[in-house]
């Protein structure tokens, strides 16, 4: 069985497949890859229910409780996986996550938009505040902050710690925390011992909760630079979220530095993420009238002068113009 769990993962990484999706119904195990274009079907015979079950075991499931949705992480060849699963009474949904695949970029290399690479120093020279990136899964959000931290470690000023839920990007100029719920280490959790560490920068890899939310405002009230991620289209729709999670509108007015939207798309550079940044300018606008100003770069037009520029070439960006 680790010899399949190997030869699957290395099919996966020459599909260049980020998540490998399982259903189990009827003793029948389907699988799909989820690579840069989309879903593919895995039409094959060789992994089954069996194998199945081992990742489960892999993955130090509790087995005496089968139908508990379950998450957990392991490591096969130097590659860190985490194996998550749904049950119910007549259909079993798995899905493995391949980590740490992410390459180390750069500020510069991120986009090839000079303005945006200018805000992006000019995170690296502030010392509080909360900057919050926004998007889907695969936006670029985690790489992104990545390159930002990883600037602000290696001029050594500043001891920069992070909490993630996976670490997907390893880097050794900080420390990174990685979040365990099995074993009661919780975002929640981890805030509340990282304030104690004297750190100041901190990363928090999602804002997922309302309690959460106020861990990280109270972070940056206390004087830390705090960056972190939410699930959210676009600038305006962080701004509402935020206020959902019941963050008072007065203080995040008050620490509220930056929110940036980006999408990641194929270019004729290769890859290329495209940003929509609210700096503190902006934001008082947008936080009192929930719209943008006239005038500002939105991710929508961003996205289609880079199509019409001829730019980007994948048709998800087209998609995009519909949902923003």
């Amino acid at each position: 069985m680790e010899q399949l769990l190997k030869d699957l993962i290395q099919f996966a990484l020459e599909k260049k497949c980020t998540d490998i999706h399982f259903v189990l119904k009827n003793h029948h195990l389907d699988i799909t890859f989820r690579t840069e274009k989309g879903l593919e079907t895995i039409i094959q015979d060789i992994w089954n229910e069996n194998f199945f079950e081992y990742l489960k075991f892999k993955a130090n499931f509790h087995l005496t409780n089968p139908f508990l949705p379950q998450s957990s992480q392991f490591e096969i060849n130097s590659i860190s996986c985490r194996f998550s699963v749904i049950i119910n009474l007549s259909i079993q949904t798995g899905v493995l996550r391949i980590l740490n695949q992410k390459q180390n970029l750069t500020i510069e290399q991120l986009c090839h938009d000079q303005k945006t690479i200018a805000d992006f120093y000019s995170f690296v020279n502030k010392r509080s505040g909360l900057i919050i990136f926004s998007g889907p899964t695969g936006s670029g959000k985690t790489t992104s902050l990545h390159a930002i931290l990883h600037e602000i470690s290696v001029r050594g000023l500043h001891k920069v710690v992070s909490l993630e839920d996976p670490i997907e990007i390893r880097d050794e100029k900080y420390l990174q925390l990685q979040i365990n719920e099995q074993q009661g280490f919780t975002y929640e959790k981890g805030i509340e011992e990282l304030l104690r560490h004297d750190p100041d920068v901190i990363f928090i890899g999602e804002t997922r909760n309302s309690y959460t939310a106020k861990m990280v405002l109270r972070a940056c009230l206390t004087g830390h630079l705090v960056f972190t991620t939410i699930h959210a289209k676009n600038g305006i729709e962080t701004i509402n979220r935020l206020i959902d999670f019941g963050l008072p509108l007065k203080e995040l007015e008050m620490v509220l530095t930056s929110i940036v939207s980006c999408r990641l798309y194929n270019s004729i550079y290769g890859k290329e993420c495209v940003y929509e940044v609210l700096s503190k300018e902006n934001l008082e606008f947008v936080i009192k009238n929930r719209k943008y100003e006239n005038q500002f770069s939105t991710l929508k037009r961003k996205i289609k002068k880079n199509l019409d520029d001829g730019l980007i070439i994948d048709q998800q960006a087209e998609y995009d113009l519909f949902d923003l």
